[in-house]
């Protein structure tokens, strides 16, 4: 009998064969339906994504992926390069576009692509004078110069990924990340392109964008790693090889105006780094693409970070998204989805939101036995901790100064094994700071520290000042911790000092000046610093002058002084100049002796200090800054170099206790109890430009009980600031009734 010949069964058995086929029809209907739903999955095309370098542009990959969001388009594979990295590295691992849209606005770009410290996470005693460096020149303990590998280590950058990457701190195969990843750099040391494939997450995104010359490169095994752009800044062949069916790119072209802006520019040559290794792998993989999205980007270029730029990038590229709309729509069309892939949750990263983390036990690695004692009391961060505060500890272990990188991994799941990685700088740095102003002309500053061994317990700190009043100074410290010292110091400074009665000229003399601290014990509890000593004295004065013979004298005298003080500030100021946030009060007392314990064979001479400002902000560009500083003299017999001198715009800068009077025009000596109080008014047109005024309101008297009856003064100025990439402009015009003259003043650079 043949396949195809019909059976005639007896109705007994079609009876039961009917029954038979009941039971089994529905089973295979099921069947069908599964095995049909398995295979159109099966079937569908795997959807990739390149996303290619280009630094702040790259922030347009954020506005396409919204619109890819929205139409419901599936990632199945992410390659990336340097910007592209960075963005396809976290959308990899849970971060949505929103998320990402707001991560990139909130960021401060200028500390990211640095390695500043916040002042707040500085040790108090650098938080005065570590902006007034330009730069820095790292060399051998021979003294050879050695070129650093990049501007900028990459610190803080590196920080910031590993905050955002929490939970991806383990060496994983990156094909086992939510939605599998690779990021492309290169390799100085062959010349090849190098694919993360396997490893740590955040050093790959920050080895995919080490732009040489800039960042530091990362050193992986036998490998150099730089940005990837060089050899191949548009990966659609790495997404291919993952298994990508289509591939949606997106990429930045340079148009003819912004070449021709950017000729002979440095933001030039790393724009066509590639055109040596990658130009024809470009070509190539510009063809491969299904669906190419190039978001019109003009005028901005890898360098536009500031705030309105990035929103407008990012707007930019949500645009040139939805120009796409209608090709996005028939690209998912034809996918044909399984409705439950359709239905399927977002990827879900519980670290994303997450505040706080449980550390269980903290591990120092890099380290000397005895180095990592001192580091080891600084971080207190066992237990239930904001992973702000986590980030903090960073910083402030960055901003001793002592350490190149400071590094973390979070080993766990609910409960984590904090490991520290610490490279202590193994090199010596000449800071140069250069300034230019109306009192001083040109100034330069140079810093290093120098240490003695290998440990970080012994450091000299030598610092000189260029300038019509130099100064040498040299600080020799001994660290019991990372915030407690003490130690000696020796400054020897030569000033021309005017002395002004009314606003015109009455003395003049040139001093030298020798001065020893010996400092018995300084430390610090946060924002506060305590210390106390013993200062040794001794000027030597010659080129005197008295433009009046009716004039007294001055009765400078050559001899020693032995000095006692104790000094105390509290100091948490966001910034040294024009600060917005923040507290700052100084106490310093002082008894003055010729002998050890005696003034001129009486009574030594007491000295108190007082010093307080706390900016108020009254709208988001509008703020005030309250000021009052005070000195009272005890005893009458107080030798003139210890007098009361205020004037001149920078407390300090002739004499230590100079007190500075904006609108004025030169110091004058005022009678023992002097109370000046201060105010500025600023307004910011943004981050960078600012106008404000200054007023001042000075009272004077031999004592401090009756200082209301005293002679009193006022001033003030009105002045403009710009911060360039050196230090702020500033432009100001003052007047005070204690010189009594208008009084103009220019300043380049920062204060030092």
């Amino acid at each position: 009998m043949k396949p195809w010949q019909s059976v005639c069964l007896s109705p007994l058995k079609t009876k039961k064969y009917n029954k038979l086929m009941l039971k089994i029809i529905p089973f295979f209907f099921i069947f069908l339906v599964s095995f049909s739903s398995v295979f159109a999955q099966e079937q569908r095309k795997k959807i990739g994504l390149a996303l290619s370098g280009g630094g702040a542009k790259g922030a347009a990959h954020i506005g396409v992926l919204k619109v890819l969001e929205e139409a419901g388009i599936p990632i199945d594979y992410i390659a990336g390069t340097s910007m592209g990295a960075i963005i396809g590295g976290l959308y990899s691992i849970g971060y949505r576009a929103d998320q990402l849209d707001s991560l990139v606005r909130n960021q401060d770009w200028n500390f990211l692509l640095s390695d500043n410290v916040y002042r707040e996470n500085r040790p108090q005693f650098e938080k005065t004078d570590l902006d007034a460096y330009l730069f820095s020149l790292p060399y051998e303990r021979k003294g050879r110069v050695k070129l650093p590998p990049g501007f900028v280590s990459g610190q803080n950058i590196y920080s910031l990924f590993l905050n955002l990457t929490i939970g991806y701190h383990t060496e994983k195969d990156f094909a086992q990340l939510p939605i599998p990843f690779r990021c492309v750099a290169a390799d100085v040391r062959t010349g090849s392109e190098y694919d993360f494939q396997y490893g740590l997450l955040p050093m790959a995104m920050r080895a995919s964008m080490a732009i040489p010359g800039f960042f530091a490169p990362v050193e992986l095994d036998s490998m150099l790693l730089i940005d990837g752009g060089i050899v191949n800044n548009y990966p659609v062949d790495l997404v291919k090889k993952m298994g990508a069916d289509i591939v949606i790119g997106i990429r930045f072209p340079p148009d003819e105006k912004e070449m021709e802006e950017q000729q002979g520019s440095v933001l030039e040559i790393t724009g066509y780094l590639n055109n040596f290794l990658g130009k024809e792998l470009l070509q190539k993989n510009i063809r491969e693409t299904d669906l190419l999205i190039e978001p019109n980007l003009s005028p901005f270029n890898m360098a536009s970070f500031q705030n309105t730029a990035l929103d407008t990038i990012v707007a930019r590229g949500e645009k040139a998204a939805r120009n796409k709309w209608n090709d996005i729509l028939a690209l998912k069309n034809s996918l044909l989805i399984p409705e439950e892939e359709r239905s399927k949750s977002a990827i879900i990263n519980p670290f994303i939101e997450k505040e706080s983390l449980y550390i269980q036990s903290v591990k120092i690695e890099g380290l000397a036995e005895s180095d990592e004692k001192l580091v080891r009391k600084q971080i207190q961060l066992e237990g239930d901790i904001l992973r702000s505060d986590l980030q903090k500890t960073v910083s402030k272990l960055y901003g001793t100064n002592l350490f190149s990188k400071v590094y973390y991994q979070l080993e766990g799941d609910s409960t984590f094994d904090l490991k520290f990685n610490i490279h202590k700088k193994n090199i010596n740095f000449l800071n140069i700071g250069v300034r230019f102003d109306t009192e001083d002309v040109a100034a330069i500053l140079a810093n290093t520290t120098i240490r003695l061994q290998t440990s970080m317990n012994s450091m000299f700190d030598v610092t000189a000042r260029l300038s019509k009043n130099p100064y040498l100074n040299i600080d020799y410290s001994l660290n019991k911790s990372l915030f407690f010292k003490s130690g000696f110091s020796y400054r020897i400074s030569r000033n021309n000092i005017n002395i002004y009665s009314g606003g015109k000229l009455s003395h003049s003399f040139v001093t030298t000046r020798n001065m020893f601290n010996l400092n018995f014990s300084e430390f610090y509890i946060k924002n506060i610093r305590v210390y106390a000593g013993v200062n040794l004295d001794y000027s030597y004065y010659f080129s005197y002058l008295k433009k009046n013979s009716d004039l007294p004298n001055l009765d400078l005298k050559r001899k020693p002084y032995v000095n006692y003080f104790i000094e105390g500030y509290f100091d948490n100021l966001n910034r040294n100049n024009f600060p917005t946030s923040g507290q700052y009060l100084l106490f310093r007392y002082t008894v003055l002796t010729d002998d050890f314990y005696r003034m001129k064979r009486n009574v030594p001479t007491n000295i108190a200090l007082l010093n307080y400002l706390q900016p108020i902000k009254i709208s988001p560009w509008l703020y005030l800054t309250p000021e009052v500083e005070s000195r009272v003299i005890l005893n009458e017999n107080v030798p003139t170099i210890y007098k009361n001198y205020v004037g001149g715009n920078f407390s300090g800068h002739y004499l230590p206790q100079q007190i500075s009077l904006e609108g004025s025009n030169g110091m004058e000596i005022l009678k023992n109890a002097v109370v000046v109080t201060k105010t500025n008014l600023r307004y910011e047109i943004n981050d960078n430009h600012f106008f404000y005024t200054n007023l001042n309101f000075t009272l004077h008297n031999n004592d401090l009980f009756t200082i209301l009856k005293g002679e009193s003064y006022i001033g003030g100025n009105i002045g403009y600031s710009y911060n360039t990439f050196v230090g702020p402009l500033t432009l100001e015009l003052g007047y005070s009734s204690l010189s009594r003259t208008v009084y103009p003043f220019l300043g380049f650079g920062y204060y030092f």
